[in-house]
């Protein structure tokens, strides 16, 4: 009786899915999608290869797409020239996002004035010396400047819940988080970045947690910034190295030059923090310098690429020495090509793999065969650098944990279908301790308008399942609901699989039903929320979310 009343339940909730995404509607919005590559994974958010060459600028709301069919909002919290770094409004499907390629869409606004000059003459070229460099933060050009202390930023609570049908996940976990930035200090061209949370967590489930119980404050940013000459900068405080953001979060100093029309040079000094919690910490100093080229014009051939060599202490001794290189060149908009390379060196903190390894690498190449046709392809390659610092987070010790990684290659492309339909595939193929090569697809197809809702959409995604003593299949179906000129949006997704585990079978199952709602209640009030309810071999669970956002 109870499993056909939980099947009823399943066919309940696929209907109201269902209804939501065929209501009328009409979203006028000029909005303008353009394809952009992950480079980099942060507490934050998401890093993106398009910054405001490509119509990004702070503050700015729209859609990411990823190559699986599932569609988030994000939230613009800083845009360089090339660059940018996006909060998503809710979690990522994979847990890996760094290299995937997304769609994002945002409404295209028209500058409020030429950009001006510091005497107040209009700039009209395009193309002069001046320049940003890899993933630093681009100053303020919306409207006419204040003559000091200009404040953007934003301030948002989140209260999440969930419950089973045992008792046993049950867990709530309440969140304030604040981000922003103070430009043009006391009228001087100094400037103040910051990004936290404080987060406070509760129930059975999590009671064993290091944070139950107790609040726990990350702050992710909080960094003081001044320009010195054309590309040059310095920073100081809490921050990410935008132009390395392989050196990962430091308490420290950071200064850059321009040496040449084309080379920039820079340095980095400081601490780590805490790799736990964030906390201030002595235990890993480190210092790094790195140079940073850039070529060509980006509507033609261009070439912009940084290389470092980082080197740190762990409790008094030698721990690491990397060489980190970020690269990206292009061929006007034909062809695309990023890389991302680490590499470690031996110098005594080595205690499973000695000599010189490659940590990580990635490599991806995207071209736009045609207005309907895009190809790309890549490959990935992880391991975790063996050092004490690494040891030291690891909750066990086994030397499994310190093996070779893995390496993925994978192909992939886009095609424009009548009807406003989009085709997307990808296979990609794994080289690893646990797995050999065994190929993992995914194919998806994406509608583009419903009816009078040219901005909606609705994705069914399918994929394999190819595990030891596991095989078969998966899939979603999404739709991505934009109201009232991209005010509102409204995501309800269903998740399915059929799987086989040996010995045994299994038939078809919904596993998971989602319902994402944003709505922008004014030019600084955004709400938010929704719920996911996941079905499990023997307990059923329910997350609800709710949040309230202000930025000025």
């Amino acid at each position: 009786m109870s499993s056909r009343s939980g099947h009823i339940r399943q066919r309940v909730l696929l209907s109201s899915l269902t209804a939501i995404v065929w209501l009328a509607g009409s979203a006028q919005a000029r909005e303008v999608t353009i394809s952009s590559r992950i480079t980099y994974e942060i507490r934050e958010g998401l890093y993106v290869d398009k910054g405001s060459d490509d119509g990004l600028r702070q503050g700015l709301f729209g859609s990411v797409r990823f190559d699986d069919g599932q569609v988030l909002g994000f939230e613009v919290l800083h845009a360089a020239e090339k660059s940018a770094l996006l909060r998503l409004t809710g979690p990522a499907k994979n847990e890996r996002l760094a290299g995937q390629t997304v769609e994002l869409v945002f409404e295209h606004s028209a500058p409020d004035q030429e950009s001006k000059t510091e005497d107040g003459k209009s700039s009209t070229n395009k193309d002069d010396d001046k320049f940003t460099p890899l993933l630093a933060p681009a100053g303020w050009t919306v409207g006419l400047p204040k003559s000091s202390n200009i404040s953007h930023g934003q301030i948002r609570i989140r209260q999440m819940l969930q419950k089973d049908n045992e008792g046993l996940l049950d867990y709530s976990m309440t969140r304030l988080g604040s981000s922003g930035s103070l430009d043009k200090i006391e009228g001087s061209r100094w400037s103040f970045e910051w990004s936290g949370d404080l987060a406070y967590r509760d129930g059975y489930a999590l009671r064993y947690h290091p944070d139950y119980q107790d609040p726990r404050l990350d702050l992710y940013m909080a960094s003081f910034h001044r320009p010195l000459g054309e590309g040059g900068f310095l920073r100081f405080g809490r921050f990410l190295p935008r132009e390395l953001p392989g050196i990962g979060y430091v308490d420290g100093f950071q200064g850059q030059i321009r040496r040449a029309d084309h080379w920039y040079l820079g340095a980095v000094a400081g601490f780590k923090p805490d790799r736990d919690n964030l906390d201030p910490s002595g235990h890993e100093p480190l210092v790094a310098a790195y140079a940073t080229l850039k070529a060509g014009n980006r509507d033609g051939r261009y070439y912009l690429g940084t290389a470092g060599l980082l080197g740190s202490l762990y409790r008094g001794q030698a721990d690491r020495l990397a060489l980190l290189i970020d690269q990206r060149a292009g061929v006007g908009s034909s062809l695309n090509l990023y890389s991302t390379a680490e590499v470690d060196f031996d110098v005594g903190g080595a205690e499973t793999r000695n000599g010189t390894r490659l940590t990580r690498l990635d490599v991806s190449a995207v071209s736009r065969v045609s207005s309907f046709i895009t190809l790309r392809a890549g490959l990935d390659h992880w391991e975790r650098a063996d050092n004490r610092a690494e040891r030291d987070l690891l909750v066990i010790e086994d030397d499994r944990l310190f093996d070779r990684g893995f390496w993925r290659y994978w192909l992939g492309s886009d095609q424009g279908l009548p009807w406003n339909l989009r085709l997307s595939e990808q296979v990609a193929f794994i080289d690893s301790p646990d797995y050999d090569y065994d190929p993992r697809w995914r194919i998806g197809l994406t509608r583009m308008g419903l009816l009078s809702w040219p901005a909606a959409s609705v994705t069914a995604t399918i994929y394999n399942f190819d595990a030891q003593n596991l095989d078969g299949y998966g899939g979603r179906l999404s739709a991505y609901l934009p109201l009232i000129k991209h005010k509102l949006f409204i995501q309800p997704v269903a998740g399915f699989r059929m799987l086989e585990a040996k010995p045994q079978s299994s038939d078809f199952e919904v596993s998971y039903l989602s319902l994402r709602v944003n709505g922008r209640l004014s030019s600084t009030w955004t709400l938010f929320g929704g719920f996911t309810h996941t079905y499990g071999d023997s307990i059923d669970s329910t997350l609800l979310d709710l949040g309230l956002r202000y930025r000025w």
